[in-house]
């Protein structure tokens, strides 16, 4: 399969969330169902457009380290050369990214069954069935909001992130009573009833990824239940923490 390198790493970063999901098991053109070691986020991530499968139908393949695969595509590169066209095969257990004259890395596979955030059908059809329905509370994830969240949370190395909605709008909190906390309010932040969720750096993480800022949306389905982030197309499910967990 050919694919514009630049296409390919974002995918793959998008996948990650910033090393929340460190392998993956890919079916078709590098689609993926992953869940996080601590089982707090699923990532459901659809195959790439416009291009060949790599993995036919009833075949999947294990990646064993997303990072060092996001890295080696990059290595090539070279200033101008992110948009470039790169040749994606497989080889026997390696996975074999081509550019021709500036160069081949042939990277190892592994069995799916190796993979940490396999996830079985079965848990995924439980999570699936607890997603938002048609006309759940939905709240645009704007830039400025997104960017606000991100880089606060950057500053003050914090470990927690609270977030209050409620009939007239709310707020999100960085940071907790121990430590430097900043707030964000937001007429935008509604959900029929008034409650707040708690996170660590998954909903962090998650944000700091998002692309589509025109269409990317939080979905909300209630105190203590699953959110989902949409972003174009590729979806976050995230459990809240337990108020007083540990960060």
């Amino acid at each position: 399969m050919k694919i514009k390198r630049d296409a390919l790493i974002r995918h793959l970063q998008r996948i990650a969330c910033g090393g929340q999901i460190p392998d993956a098991v890919f079916t078709g053109a590098f689609k993926t169902d992953a869940m996080s070691a601590d089982h707090l986020l699923l990532v459901l991530a659809p195959g790439l457009p416009k291009t060949k499968v790599l993995w036919k139908k009833g075949e999947a393949g294990g990646i064993p380290n997303l990072e060092r695969l996001i890295k080696a595509a990059s290595v090539l590169s070279g200033a101008g050369n992110e948009a470039v066209e790169v040749d994606v095969t497989m080889e026997a257990n390696r996975l074999v990214v081509n550019e021709e004259d500036r160069g081949l890395l042939r990277l190892l596979t592994a069995a799916p069954k190796t993979i940490g955030s396999r996830v079985e059908e079965d848990v995924r059809k439980s999570l699936m069935s607890k997603l938002p329905k048609a006309g759940a509370d939905c709240i645009p994830l704007t830039r400025p909001l997104v960017e606000g969240i991100t880089k606060t949370f950057s500053l003050f190395k914090a470990e927690e992130i609270e977030l209050f909605v409620g009939p007239q709008g709310g707020k999100i909190q960085v940071g907790n009573a121990n430590a430097d906390t900043a707030e964000f309010a937001s007429e935008e932040l509604k959900a029929t009833k008034k409650y707040s969720l708690l996170f660590g750096e998954h909903f962090v993480d998650i944000l700091g990824i998002v692309t589509d800022f025109n269409a990317a949306v939080l979905h909300l389905t209630g105190p203590d239940k699953l959110i989902m982030i949409d972003d174009g197309g590729y979806k976050y499910i995230l459990a809240p923490r337990n108020k007083g967990a540990d960060a």
